[in-house]
């Protein structure tokens, strides 16, 4: 028989797909031979880690984007591309100022709770299945700003890696993320199987009866006919302080490892380190690399002075790492915004919409 799992770890999912993640404990009986037994195995998992990595030399002792994420890309295309649907005036100028965010890189402020009301609303009365359909088939589109890689495919390798490092050492993972957690339900089942659906912690948006109306579900009873669909609301947006919360209320226990790659993981990795009876750790990424990925090194100086500041350990993905998101892939140095396309919902003197945003067939 297996060894008991000693520890749960949830992880974070950053779209374009970044992982990070941490792990709470479950017991702490009989893992020293099953991590013997599998030595190998974990050797073979961390591949893609420099041998002389600090961060692995810790754990074993113990895109960034492309060039948005990939909820808030599909948020374009549904508002700006997608004939079948027909935005509202507020949901189109969220658009814009998303595509603005692609173009600049900074996100005004109010955006981010903007955009994930309005998601949660352009999506409304689809069926649950119908909507993960939708995902999956924008998720084969091609990542702009590289080359050979699909946005279903844009996680970085390394950190897949550490997850699955930390699976096969009795770490039971959770995915924290800011994405959907139906988007996150057919992102991850391929990439990790191991991972079911209710180890999956993203944002929430209302689900009710399909022919439940404007009832309020106490009103309502189910019946054989009704298939789950998307309320058209948001419950909650699972990023920053909204991270602690949720693995507090749903996981139930104090994680001892997190993995994040942003400012919106600081919350969770906080929450890991500080009052916790058992050794804790947080690893947090620095997207310091220009060769391999559009890093920027402002942000990755940030980064680099927070961890200092509160005692997580920065990981440098152009130092420690040797590869990102795979062979193969490389930067698309010609990618440029085309002033010549333009989604269906808007006229061609509006501003040009994203050259990631496919037209829906």
């Amino acid at each position: 028989m297996k060894n008991p799992r000693h520890a749960i770890a949830s992880v974070a999912l950053a779209a374009t797909l970044a992982l990070g993640g941490c792990a709470a404990p479950a017991g702490q009986s009989g893992q020293a031979s099953n991590q013997q037994s599998s030595s190998t195995q974990q050797e073979a998992s961390l591949a893609s880690w420099n041998d002389d990595s600090p961060t692995i030399k810790l754990v074993k002792d113990y895109g960034e984007l492309d060039p948005i994420y990939l909820d808030w890309a599909m948020y374009v295309h549904r508002v700006l591309w997608d004939s079948t649907y027909t935005p509202t005036p507020e949901q189109v100028e969220v658009a814009r100022q998303v595509e603005e965010v692609e173009r600049t890189r900074k996100f005004p402020s109010g955006l981010e709770a903007q955009h994930a009301k309005c998601l949660a609303e352009v999506f409304g009365g689809m069926s649950v299945s119908d909507f993960k359909a939708y995902v999956a088939e924008f998720a084969e589109t091609d990542a702009p700003k590289f080359k050979n890689l699909k946005r279903k495919d844009a996680y970085f390798k390394p950190m897949v890696e550490l997850v699955k490092y930390l699976e096969a050492n009795d770490f039971d993972c959770y995915i924290v993320s800011g994405t959907d957690r139906n988007v996150l339900q057919v992102l991850l089942k391929d990439y990790f199987p191991e991972i079911k659906p209710d180890h999956i912690k993203g944002s929430v948006s209302t689900v009710v009866a399909s022919g439940q109306g404007d009832k309020d579900g106490l009103n309502y009873t189910w019946n054989k006919t009704d298939v789950p669909t998307l309320g058209g609301q948001l419950v909650i947006k699972d990023v920053k302080a909204n991270k602690p919360t949720i693995i507090a209320t749903e996981i139930g226990k104090q994680p001892v490892i997190s993995l994040g790659n942003s400012s919106g993981d600081s919350s969770m990795a906080n929450y890991v380190v500080n009052n916790n009876k058992y050794k804790s750790l947080a690893l947090m990424l620095m997207c310091d690399d220009t060769t391999r990925d559009w890093g920027e090194l402002d942000k990755a100086q940030s980064m680099k002075e927070s961890c200092e500041k509160n005692g997580w350990h920065a990981v440098s993905e152009r130092d420690e790492w040797k590869t990102i998101f795979g062979d193969g892939v490389s930067l698309d140095e010609g990618w440029t915004w085309s002033s010549e396309q333009a989604g269906p919902n808007r006229s061609q003197s509006e501003n040009p919409a994203a050259a990631s945003m496919d037209q829906a067939a």
